[in-house]
């Protein structure tokens, strides 16, 4: 059954990729009987507005990008030539549009809602970065901008209706051609923000609201369904089609295992399972995951075209639509470029546009005046990998425990977005691995919650977390939650009964990352501190720089290795 639908799915890439490589781009004729409309889009820019060293391409020698200054002229210039070629331009943009990156933060979204309204957006959908500093300023950005912000599914809860700075749908119409758009925003936004972030507000299940607004609109007369929603495709679509299509062996989803960047979305459905469900969408745009696609995802089902960029102004993403004009339907698609529906934005190959950088100077100056200051050096490059050898987890969880005296701290490793070069760490670096601004919390918990705690996160196929203070050992092996072969919390065999000390981040004590169970901790044991994990890290930092975090054995798999006998004792998952 699999293999037959991956046949479908190749025969039917084949087919569009003839078409699209039947016409270069730039060939527009509207004399043709098609018309191709210029698909531009950016997804989960965080901020990344201005021009800033690739980091994620070579930590140690990283490629310039040109943000958003690159950003301008390849759309300045796409468009140039589009009016000459007869075809038309649809620039929009699927969340996240500000936290991440110093002038993101600080201006709390007006500097990247200003970008956004000089480059002639079309409309927005907010994701669930988007109410980190409140639902008040979320509506003051929707307010700010030349383009309406699309959502359907955000409800108002005590009325049941949309709020009033946002919209569900938007009909474009482009030389007689109506595309009907719908704006969804991801209903993990309820589970993934802190409550006061959004309150007031429901997100509504996806399927049944898209249904909804896709029959509105094709009765109002469109031709096209286009659906821009801040959901993401899976990171292997392999792995994901075999979701779909029955298969067993697959992982668990990001809602039980609290990892980022897995195949799936918090919340189970992503946006691959999203339109393999719900018929009568031809192209769907989509963020979040951060997962790049080169080539659209076609669904073999319903021939839905998903497309999606990696994320954090790396790229434009760019598809040339190929629509036919008497029938209205779309046939085809041409690739912006010969590497894909991905724009690169080296600075080397797009030059920053200058009065894009007039622009933004302001904001920019203002945000980063403090930002190249020397924090202290690391004589390692501090990178990312699993809980054991991911060194910048050990640097920030060693930092939140000594900031504390306390026994054991732990952190997500979806909330360190960076990894740092050796040499000069300055305040910049901190920020681009933490840029959450999240609160450290002191809690009192008995040995068994701490066990708990690390038995999640190895049960299933989680890919766990970064932790400080303790000697986690454990087979995959044995039943879930019984994982643990050894635990030593400062040096001595882990006591079920003793009470610890532990430090986390608020974000987790909301009961994100899928440690639901902790918002069951008494508020007697939890004591705000005050301290963001930013300034907990930095002053570490400063004391005892030059730091050398190392690979060591505070996670470590031992495959076959009995249970030592102080880990047989009764323990609920």
């Amino acid at each position: 059954m699999i293999r037959s639908k991956l046949s479908l799915l190749a025969l039917g890439v084949l087919l569009v990729v003839a078409l699209a490589a039947a016409l270069p781009v730039g060939a527009g004729n509207a004399d043709d009987g098609i018309l191709r409309l210029h698909l531009i889009w950016t997804n989960d820019m965080h901020g990344h507005i201005v021009p800033e060293p690739a980091r994620f391409m070579n930590p140690d020698f990283p490629p310039p990008l040109g943000g958003g200054y690159s950003a301008a002229r390849y759309i300045a210039g796409v468009r140039e030539q589009a009016a000459k070629d007869g075809d038309e331009v649809l620039l929009m943009d699927v969340g996240d549009i500000f936290q991440g990156t110093p002038v993101g933060n600080k201006t709390e979204g007006a500097a990247v809602v200003k970008y956004y309204n000089a480059m002639g957006y079309r409309f927005l959908v907010p994701g669930n970065h988007d109410f980190d500093k409140g639902r008040t300023n979320t509506e003051r950005l929707a307010r700010m901008s030349d383009f309406p912000w699309l959502s359907a599914n955000i409800l108002e809860k005590d009325t049941g209706k949309i709020p009033d700075w946002l919209i569900p749908t938007l009909m474009l119409e482009y030389q007689g051609i109506k595309i009907g758009v719908v704006g969804i925003t991801t209903p993990s936004t309820a589970v993934m923000s802190f409550p006061e972030n959004i309150e007031g507000l429901e997100f509504k299940p996806m399927p049944p609201v898209i249904e909804e607004y896709r029959d509105k609109l094709k009765a109002d007369g469109a031709d096209l369904i286009l659906l821009a929603i801040h959901e993401g495709l899976p990171y292997d679509p392999e792995e994901g089609w075999k979701r779909i299509a029955g298969s067993t062996e697959t992982e668990t989803t990001q809602e039980q295992t609290g990892t980022f960047g897995s195949n799936y979305s918090y919340g189970g459905m992503n946006l691959m399972e999203l339109v393999n469900s719900v018929p009568g969408i031809d192209v769907a745009v989509g963020g979040h995951t951060h997962r790049g696609y080169y080539e659209p995802w076609i669904d073999p089902v319903n021939h839905t075209m998903c497309f999606e960029t990696f994320g954090n102004g790396s790229s434009l993403g760019h598809v040339i639509l190929k629509i036919d004009r008497k029938t209205g339907s779309l046939i085809g698609y041409e690739n912006a470029d010969s590497r894909g529906t991905l724009i690169t934005l080296f600075e080397d190959e797009i030059w920053p546009d200058a009065e894009t950088e007039k622009i933004l100077k302001p904001y920019r100056d203002e945000a980063e005046a403090e930002m190249n200051a020397v924090v202290g050096v690391t004589r390692v490059s501090l990178g990312r990998g699993g809980p054991g050898a991911n060194l910048v987890g050990n640097l920030v969880t060693d930092a939140m425990r000594e900031y504390f005296n306390a026994d054991f701290s732990f952190q997500n490793m979806g909330g360190l977005r960076a990894d740092i070069p050796s040499g000069n760490m300055s305040a910049r670096d901190i920020f681009s691995v933490l840029p959450f601004g999240n609160e450290l919390v002191s809690v009192e918990m008995d040995g068994r919650m701490l066990r708990r705690i690390l038995e999640r996160k190895v049960a299933g196929n989680s890919g766990g977390i970064c932790v400080s203070g303790v000697q986690w050992a454990y087979d995959s092996g044995r039943p879930d939650y019984d994982r643990g072969v050894e635990l030593l919390v400062g040096g001595k065999p882990w006591d079920p009964d003793r009470i610890y000390k532990v430090v986390c981040t608020n974000f987790l004590m909301e009961g994100n990352s899928g440690l639901d169970f902790l918002t069951g901790i008494p508020a007697s044991q939890v004591t705000p501190t005050g301290i963001t994990t930013q300034e907990a890290v930095e002053h570490y930092i400063k004391l005892n720089t030059p730091v050398r975090p190392r690979v060591d054995d505070r996670w470590v798999e031992k495959p076959g290795q009995p249970q030592a006998e102080y880990m047989k004792q009764h323990y609920l998952p």
